[in-house]
């Protein structure tokens, strides 16, 4: 019999053993944490955003955000674009995402601008701008579009100099200092009457309205 409790007795050690041991390895998080969707590096506002920016992290439940997406949740947002800067090991959650709007709907196509039609953009164009389109000689505002390229004369993409050559969509305006290349051209999404529109306010139908176009970005503060 004292055989027999000394055995329990040991079991029982080795079970607590075996019980602390689980409960730092996985009870504390199972129990004290929820695993949820943080952002794997800085994604900047304008951003489309795809799996491959998100990791599962275990958070404490007492500090996790309200909706915070889990990683079932990720389809909610795939290719989806940021409408704020998200930090890095920032929680997600839906209302940090917009539907992405840089894509061409059915009537819509893709024209060019040509560089003898403007008279003022600014060397920070960048491919997904949003632009308000004004003529000259009292035209008044054509029409607000959205980029889809800025090219020079090789047609090659004018990007942003440096780290974010590739991350032009929804950079601050400010902070684009440098280009690849010097702009020759801008492409913008439209439908054929609204660039039949642009191009006769040009003089690109008939030469009758000779004018030129001033191209504004729209900014984004407040």
């Amino acid at each position: 019999m004292k055989k027999i409790r000394s055995v329990l007795g040991i079991l029982l050690i080795l079970l607590s053993i075996a019980g602390l041991f689980f409960w730092e390895w996985k009870g504390r998080d199972a129990i004290l944490t929820e695993q949820v969707l943080v952002a794997k590096e800085e994604i900047k506002k304008g951003t489309v955003v795809n799996g491959s920016m998100f990791e599962v992290k275990g958070v404490p439940k007492s500090n996790l955000l309200s909706g915070a997406l889990a990683p079932a949740d990720l389809d909610l947002i795939q290719g989806k674009a940021a409408s704020q800067l998200i930090a890095e090991n920032d929680q997600i959650i839906p209302d940090y995402f917009r539907d992405n709007e840089f894509r061409l709907k059915r009537e819509e196509s893709i024209f060019v601008i040509k560089p003898d039609w403007i008279s003022m953009r600014s060397s920070a164009l960048r491919r997904g701008d949003v632009v308000d389109i004004y003529g000259t000689n009292g035209l008044g505002l054509l029409g607000t579009f959205r980029v889809a390229y800025v090219k020079d004369e090789a047609e090659r993409e004018v990007k942003n100099a440096g780290g974010d050559s590739g991350k032009n969509t929804g950079a601050d305006l400010l902070e684009r200092t440098d280009g690849t290349s010097a702009i020759d051209h801008i492409e913008i999404i439209t439908t054929y009457q609204e660039y039949e529109k642009l191009a006769g306010s040009v003089g690109g139908a008939d030469g009758a309205t000779p004018a030129a176009l001033i191209i504004v970005q729209r900014g984004e503060a407040d």
